[in-house]
């Protein structure tokens, strides 16, 4: 192998290239320091790169590429790709194909693979190739979307085909296979004995959730219950730069017999790395060999990076905390460039911005959204807290080309397939309990580094950082998996999980009602049955809502919520502490303007007034508002403000956005909801109380009018509900039909039904 300085300073970069291709050719692409040299070579040496690249992306096992091939050599190994086009449909890689044919042949398979392989890819394919029913599960909302968006693009013309985020059994006139795109604690519906599925195969992306210790928990339980329900269903692990991907067999007691692992070390896009030293220059250096970051195995760049970076023409993702996003000074290192960029003019960008402006309901005068501004000159915000329909847009605009810049958070860490120019480290503050977590997320960022392309060249990307130490180490660090599963360890160990650690083992976990029996038990006494009643009353008594909303049900609503906190209490087996509550109360709120049917918009637009105090002293210190939280949370001790000492003219209209999205996602969706609906779905049984399952059907869609719980049913967003069903002649669980007019309406609104149509 070359140093980066040799590479440079030679004389016959041909020689060079020669021998990496031999290299290559024996080993195949499990080297960093060869794919760094050919990175190098690249860079120093375009011209003569050029001569051989075709070369190097054959004997990458890039077949895709380079059908045609234009020399022996490279005609040579296409057989290998034309074979695997003639079998699988596709001009898969070697390791692809390795994958692919695993996935046939075995039950269970657990594999790992770095960022750009396409291991995920190869899953997939099959996927699209199998019948039955499958089961995608990932880690977060923000791969939800990406997957979500990724088969219905495959799955466009194809009406016998349903894509959905979350688990029922509908439009069954229509004969249909159903792929399912959930996270763990969505999955749980699966096991309901309403839901009559034909599920063969589970397919667990970004499996190294479950070394986390509290989802960990949920995603363990989950493939104990698919095991014991779909006994014959083939289960897929793919995890990114895991050494141990078998410790998933090991973890469930899964027949190693019928069983495929591999840890891939395969890699085939390039990275530079950069780093800027202190004393203002830039260099280049390896993160692979030892002491690479030392200067004396450094090479200075011609060239400003900084400049070269943020010059409009590229795109790069710049890697901050959420923190700094909520604050608005994220921006501060980089409004140099900013400034100068021009005003998009693509009649399709501006059309989307124009989208995501109604979204967000910043076509107001009075709600100011830097996210909107910024897109004006092509510079993006993303993280988890975008809203999803939002993140679909803004996703959109990056892979169309419109991006100079993308502010992001750890969501594109976790295999969000973007690709950037370069990946920008504005800071080292990687997610994780461990420096060994801290690394696995680090190196899925730094994967959004120069992704495959469908191109006839060598791909490779950027990466910049000022601490070039902690990045080698992090590059260079490993990960394995425990081979016991959390659901073996001390219960003691847990808090909030404890409880249903104890009953998954000892065999008392209720599945229909998803709740351990103790829980059930506690929500089944006379005060909690009391208390439900008293609620259900109050929001369905004479007529929905009546004695709920408006200002002279002040006094009601407060009882509502105090009844629901007591029931939650109780499922608990202890009181709320101090910050919990503060999350609890306003996201009951926030529950109450949904069930009153207003927009997302319209709730953040409300919450926006009230915080920034719109209709008083403006030079006040804004309103508290405690930050969204999942729950319960035992670290959740005391009180903070999402807006600390910040006066009232200065909230952002942006952060309240973010704040809303996340409760009533990360809040009341997968928080709040599964809870309240057991406690009244435990009264129903007791009672037979028909407003019981009307509560849950509140809780669970967040409303009651019949055609609108349809439509979420079938997939349709809650904030268009009101225009769809204008074209609905006739909805139920079996058909869906629209009325001749959805012709003419609106062509976003003929997007969305457009599968839907005979």
């Amino acid at each position: 192998m070359f140093s980066i300085k040799s590479i440079k300073e030679s004389n016959s970069p041909e020689d060079g290239l020669c021998k990496l291709i031999t290299k290559l050719h024996a080993d195949g692409p499990i080297d960093n320091i060869l794919i760094e040299n050919l990175t190098y070579y690249k860079v120093f040496h375009p011209e003569t790169f050029t001569l051989y690249e075709e070369k190097i992306i054959s004997s990458l096992g890039l077949f895709y590429k380079n059908t045609e091939p234009k020399n022996l050599y490279s005609f040579i190994l296409s057989n290998i790709g034309h074979s695997h086009k003639v079998r699988f449909g596709e001009y898969l890689t070697p390791v692809q194909a390795s994958v692919r044919t695993a996935v046939e042949r075995k039950q269970f398979v657990s594999i790992s693979a770095p960022t750009s392989v396409g291991k995920s890819f190869s899953i997939r394919d099959y996927i699209f190739d199998l019948q039955g029913d499958c089961v995608i599960i990932v880690p977060s909302r923000a791969l939800i979307a990406e997957y979500i968006k990724t088969m219905r693009d495959k799955f466009k013309d194809d009406k016998k085909i349903m894509i959905s985020s979350f688990v029922d059994y509908v439009f069954t006139k229509r004969k249909l296979r159903r792929i399912f795109i959930l996270t763990p604690e969505r999955a749980r519906e699966l096991f309901t004995s309403k839901i009559h599925l034909n599920i063969v195969l589970f397919f667990f992306d970004e499996a190294q959730v479950s070394e986390e210790k509290e989802r960990g928990v949920i995603f363990d339980v989950l493939v104990r219950r698919v095991r014991k329900h779909y006994p014959e269903a083939k289960l897929i692990f793919a995890h990114p730069f895991v050494e141990n991907p078998e410790a998933q067999f090991k973890k469930h007691s899964i027949d190693e017999v019928n069983s495929y692992s591999r840890s891939y070390p395969h890699n085939t896009v390039g990275k530079v790395f950069v780093f800027g030293h202190k004393n203002s220059k830039d260099y280049y250096f390896s993160p692979y060999i030892e002491n690479g970051h030392n200067l004396k195995n450094c090479i200075e760049l011609d060239c400003d990076f900084e400049k070269f970076a943020f010059d409009g023409k590229k795109s790069v993702l710049v890697f901050v905390s959420k923190a700094s996003l909520y604050r608005g000074d994220f921006l501060d290192n980089f409004k140099k460039f900013v400034d100068n960029f021009d005003k998009i003019k693509s009649k399709r960008a501006l059309e989307i911005i124009r989208e995501v402006e109604d979204v967000l309901g910043a076509n107001d005068n009075n709600h100011k959204s830097k996210l909107v501004e910024l897109l004006k000159i092509g510079v993006v915000i993303h993280h988890g807290s975008v809203p999803l329909n939002v993140r679909f847009l803004i996703e959109d605009f990056i892979r169309e080309g419109f991006a100079k810049i993308c502010f992001a958070t750890s969501t594109l860490a976790q295999g969000i397939n973007m690709p950037f120019d370069i990946v920008w480290l504005d800071n080292m503050r990687m997610q994780g309990s461990s420096e060994e977590d801290k690394s696995l997320a680090f190196k899925n960022l730094i994967g959004r580094s120069g992704r495959l392309s469908i191109n006839p060249t060598f791909d490779f990307g950027f990466v910049y950082t000022n601490n070039a130490r902690l990045l080698s180490s992090r590059v260079n660090n490993s990960y394995r998996l425990s081979e016991s599963s959390l659901l073996e360890s001390d219960a003691d160990k847990f808090t909030d999980e404890k409880e249903l650690i104890t009953s998954i083992i000892d065999g008392t976990f209720n599945e229909e009602i998803n709740f351990p029996q103790t829980k059930i038990e506690r929500l089944s006494n006379q005060h909690i049955f009391d208390l439900i009643k008293e609620t259900l009353d109050l929001i369905y008594g004479d007529e929905f809502g009546k004695h709920l909303f408006g200002r002279e049900n002040r006094e009601n609503r407060d009882v509502v919520k105090d009844n629901l906190r007591i029931i939650y209490e109780a499922s608990l087996g202890r009181e709320l502490l101090d910050g919990e509550l503060n999350v609890f109360n306003t996201a009951v709120v926030i529950f109450f303007h949904v069930i009153r049917g207003r927009p997302f918009k319209e709730i953040v637009g409300i919450r926006y007034n009230n915080i920034s105090n719109r209709n008083g002293d403006r030079n006040a210190l804004a309103k508290f508002t405690q930050p969204a939280n999942k729950l319960p949370d035992s670290t959740l001790r005391h009180a903070y403000s999402l807006f600390p000492e910040t006066k009232a003219k200065d909230v952002s209209y942006d952060a309240i956005v973010f704040d809303t999205y996340d409760y009533l996602d990360m809040v009341i969706a997968f928080s709040l909801s599964d809870v309240l609906m057991g406690a009244f779905y435990i009264y129903h049984s007791a009672t037979k109380d028909s407003n019981a399952l009307k509560m849950v059907e509140l809780l669970k869609y967040g409303t009651n009018n019949t055609i609108h719980t349809l439509l979420i049913r079938y997939g349709f967003p809650p904030d268009d509900l009101k225009e769809i069903s204008e074209y609905i002649d006739e909805i139920s669980e079996e058909n869906i039909l629209f009325k001749p007019d959805v012709t003419f309406s609106h062509p976003y609104i003929k997007e969305l039904i457009e599968w839907y149509l005979p």
